[in-house]
């Protein structure tokens, strides 16, 4: 008789798959760094103990990054390499040394802090997404003064716990092929959670299990696509999520087959899927599953991790993406900032996502949006036809008005300064916001494109704020005044001929894809791990069927309904 009863944890979904194995908790235990004073004669001492320990840890990420043969993984080992060599964080460890008199452990201690102050200050999810790696660097340089390094004895299949993991460590539990990783922390733009999911590893993040008494070696079952992780599983659910790793694995490989193929409906009917990308880890990605260029590139990252913000750092960025998406285009969101995304210690606002965000935080900080649109223009010089502007937020007409004027002095600028631009270059609108869905024939008129941001469409129609665990239940995008949002929003843009994408979670999903397209929206763009999924569906079905799914759908009056319409679609 098993001496537990199943126990299901609910977490968040952060990289897709399946592990059946036992658990494997990741020690938490650290050694107390104390703020111990040292003597003159001990200063050299301990200046070279912490460049010995940053020399040491620099060769340890340089042999991860040399065994790994994954791009993402070696960009992400390199901007560890360039925290440990950061001349800010070497002047304040020396000077803590040197000037105060602490020893090499707890100056290295003292300056991460400071900096990990700072971004706990901020409050953002952001922040605390950069909070754990920068937490991570510091605990491996404190553990390499002491010359004690971390061994694991996690084997192979087994599902790591751990309250973080640091992307070092996540590497090297790569190459024992781990079963999956649980965390107590992390968030979907960490560097740990980047990296699961292209190392394949099932991951969950906000999931605690302190008071299950869980140990090392007990049954455990892991499925990051629904964020559940089932601790003492009963004999049939093992076998259960046997078989549905196994059919994960083989619909996997049958999907990324798909990515090669031309994008045509089975009739042969053309359609466009492009990437939603943050990262420049993610472009490799664009090949090999099948991205035609970007349709949403999100700048908020690069807005938050540069401390003297300046144009040519996003000259750079933008020109780096453009060059990897070859001969496609390049649909650039301005930043989007506010809500859970800030950009400094602002007045604490009691509802953020109805607040100060993306084109209103623009408008009263003109100098940064003319920066941006600067940054963007310079690029298009160089790439004309390629680039395209999305402005995120939109709720009124006049705020579209507001940033095309802003266009126009830039583009003023950078005639009397001799910069060559695209003169022609689009801008589009984020339909996110109702009251722009409502008024899509009037915007249309303003616009060169319209781009459907599904997510918080659906949590200001519904009413739901889409972080609140209480009421997440109520989050379902295909609620039946979604569709006929979108519906209204594509009509109101064929009677004025432009465009129309779908760029939220919704176009993720194959069964929304289809229905999408059967409405006459041919271009959607997604995360690119769902893109093989997506267009093996697409590409087996005709135009006339997903028609026909998009009218029964359109007319629905229950969410059970639609559902039910839904469900054959969702897979091959």
């Amino acid at each position: 008789m098993k001496e537990h009863q199943p126990k299901i944890l609910s977490g968040k979904p952060a990289a897709p798959g399946i592990g059946v194995g036992t658990a494997w908790l990741l020690p938490e235990e650290k050694k107390a760094v104390r703020p111990d004073k040292i003597k003159k004669q001990e200063l050299e001492k301990h200046i070279r103990k912490f460049e010995k320990a940053r020399d040491f840890l620099t060769i340890e990420y340089e042999k991860i990054k040399d065994i790994s043969d994954d791009y993402e993984t070696a960009e992400i080992i390199d901007a560890q390499i360039q925290v440990l060599h950061d001349p800010e964080v070497k002047s304040s460890i020396e000077k803590k040394i040197r000037i105060e008199k602490y020893t090499a452990e707890y100056s290295i201690f003292s300056t991460f802090n400071e900096y990990i102050q700072l971004l706990q200050a901020a409050g953002a999810k952001w922040a605390n997404e950069r909070m754990i790696d920068i937490v991570s660097i510091r605990d491996e340089m404190i553990e390499a003064t002491r010359e004690k390094k971390q061994e694991f004895d996690v084997r192979q299949g087994q599902v790591v716990f751990a309250s973080d993991i640091s992307p070092t460590n996540m590497v090297k539990l790569s190459h024992i092929k781990i079963g999956g990783i649980v965390m107590k922390k992390g968030g979907f733009t960490s560097h740990a959670v980047i990296l699961s999911q292209s190392l394949g590893i099932p991951c969950v993040i906000n999931a605690n299990w302190d008071r299950l008494n869980l140990k090392n070696d007990n049954e455990v079952i892991i499925d990051g696509s629904t964020g559940q992780v089932i601790l003492w599983p009963s004999w049939k659910q093992t076998d259960e999520y046997r078989k549905r790793r196994q059919d994960e694995i083989s619909r996997n490989e049958k999907s990324l087959k798909w990515a090669l193929k031309a994008n045509h409906t089975i009739c042969g009917h053309p359609f466009v899927l492009r990437a939603n990308v943050e990262f420049l880890e993610e472009l490799p990605r664009l090949d090999t599953h099948g991205a035609k260029g970007i349709g949403l590139l999100r700048t908020e990252t690069l807005l938050f991790e540069t401390e003297e913000f300046n144009v040519n750092d996003q000259v750079q960025f933008y020109k780096s993406v453009a060059l990897a998406c070859e001969d496609h285009s390049v649909t650039i969101r301005l930043f989007d900032a506010g809500g859970d995304k800030i950009i400094e210690n602002n007045e604490f606002e009691s509802n953020p996502f109805l607040g100060w965000r993306g084109v209103r935080m623009l408008l009263d900080k003109k100098g940064l949006l003319r920066k941006q649109l600067e940054a963007i223009y310079r690029v298009s010089g160089e790439f004309p036809g390629k680039l395209k502007i999305l402005i995120p937020m939109v709720s009124r007409l006049e705020e579209i008005i507001a940033v095309k004027q802003v266009c126009k002095d830039i583009q003023m600028f950078l005639k009397k300064e001799s910069v060559a631009f695209d003169d022609k270059l689009k801008i589009g609108v984020m339909v996110e916001v109702p009251s722009i869905a409502l008024t899509a024939g009037r915007i249309s008129k303003y616009c060169d494109f319209f781009s459907i941001g599904t997510n918080d469409l659906t949590q200001y129609t519904l009413a739901v704020d889409r972080g609140n665990e209480k009421i997440s239940y109520l989050f379902d995008s295909f609620h039946p005044a979604i569709w006929k949002l979108i519906k209204m929003t594509k009509d109101a843009a064929d009677r004025q001929g432009i465009p129309v994408t779908v760029c939220g979670e919704m176009a993720s999903k194959p069964e929304a894809a289809a229905c999408f397209l059967g409405m006459g929206i041919s271009e959607l763009s997604m995360n690119t791990a769902s893109i093989p999924a997506v267009k093996s569906v697409l590409c087996s079905h005709s135009k006339i069927d997903m028609e026909k799914l998009a009218s029964e759908v359109i007319k629905a009056e229950t969410l059970k309904e639609i559902h039910e319409l839904l469900q054959p679609w969702r897979a091959i």
